[in-house]
C-alpha cells in the first residue's frame, strides 16, 4: 500500500484559490492519500512565483506572503516601517489590491528576504492588473 504517484493538486489551502502544484509526489496510506513534500518548501516556492510573475498584492496574498516567512504582523509591519494593525487592515481586506507604492514596497522586502533577484523598474514590480485564474508551480 505504498505506491507512489504524481499529480496536479489544487491548493487552495493557502488561501489563494488559483494556485495549482504540478507532478505533486503522493503516497497513498490505509488513512487516505499523503502528499509528500516539505510544505514550506512548497509555499516559498508559491511566494517567488507570486513575486516573479507579478501577481497584484491583495490581502490575501499578503496574509499567505507573511505566514509564509513565519512573521508576525508586528515584524512585518516594522521592516515596512508600518505598524502591525496597519497590515491587519490590509490582511482583513482579502479582496483590495494594495496600493502601487505599498505593493511594490512588499514586493522588494519579499525579494529580499527570499534572495529574488528582482528587476529594479516600478512598473514592472507594480505587477498585472489583476490575479492570474491560474498559477501552476511544479513540485519537484
Amino acid at each position: 500500500m505504498n505506491a507512489k504517484i504524481r499529480k496536479m493538486l489544487h491548493y487552495p489551502i493557502c488561501g489563494l484559490d488559483y494556485i495549482y502544484l504540478e507532478d505533486v509526489p503522493i503516497r497513498r496510506s490505509k488513512h487516505g492519500d499523503v502528499i509528500e513534500v516539505d510544505i514550506a518548501v512548497v509555499e516559498q516556492a508559491i511566494a517567488r512565483e507570486i513575486i516573479r510573475h507579478g501577481i497584484p498584492l491583495r490581502g490575501a496574498e499578503i496574509q499567505f506572503l507573511r505566514k509564509c516567512l513565519g512573521m508576525s504582523l508586528g515584524k512585518f509591519g516594522r521592516i515596512l516601517g508600518l505598524s502591525a494593525p496597519a497590515i491587519l487592515k490590509w490582511e482583513r481586506m482579502q479582496k483590495k489590491r494594495l496600493q502601487p507604492i505599498n505593493e511594490v514596497a512588499v514586493k522588494a522586502m519579499i525579494a529580499e528576504q527570499l534572495d529574488i533577484d528582482l528587476e529594479g523598474k516600478f512598473t514592472l514590480l507594480k505587477g498585472l492588473d489583476k490575479a492570474p485564474e491560474r498559477l501552476s508551480l511544479r513540485v519537484a
